[in-house]
């Protein structure tokens, strides 16, 4: 019997959607439903603040790939493989999604008492998504901790 795994699969770029959309439909309309149980194209939220408003933008985590949890055999390997926009399929490699912040990039503080404030940041706590911020206060560098969702790139 064969087990379902995630695959990532490199599509066309700015077809994402499309290929999950048509997989969904086809898959149902051919009977793989029971091959292909899930498509998901991984996003990540990013808020940021536009005119005093909190703006939510998704942003894709893999450009170019979508994530297909399915049982691969040579009929849904061949199904996945034909779908329109797709141009190969790779087993479970170790995908690293790309870094939203590192050290020394200039941020600018736009939520909190620090609002409005820029620094470099020091140290990334990518488990925790807070940041180690050094800011200039009273003429001395400071650093201070806060959290992804207060701060933009410059």
């Amino acid at each position: 019997m064969l087990r379902e795994n995630w695959y990532a699969v490199h599509v066309l770029s700015q077809y994402e959607n499309k290929v999950k959309s048509y997989i969904d439909k086809v898959k149902k309309e051919h009977g793989y439903e029971d091959k292909v149980s899930e498509v998901v194209i991984p996003v990540d939220t990013e808020v940021k603040r536009v005119n005093g408003k909190k703006v939510e933008k998704k942003n894709k985590v893999f450009p170019g790939y979508i994530l297909i949890r399915m049982k691969l055999d040579d009929d849904s390997y061949n199904f996945v493989r034909r779908v329109p926009g797709v141009d190969a399929l790779s087993p479970e490699i170790g995908f690293v999604p790309k870094k939203k912040f590192s050290k020394d990039m200039l941020v600018r503080i736009v939520e909190g008492p620090f609002s409005e404030f820029t620094g470099k940041i020091e140290t990334v706590y990518e488990e925790k998504e807070i940041l180690k911020v050094m800011i200039s206060l009273f003429g001395r560098d400071t650093p201070i901790e806060i959290e992804y969702s207060q701060v933009e790139k410059i």
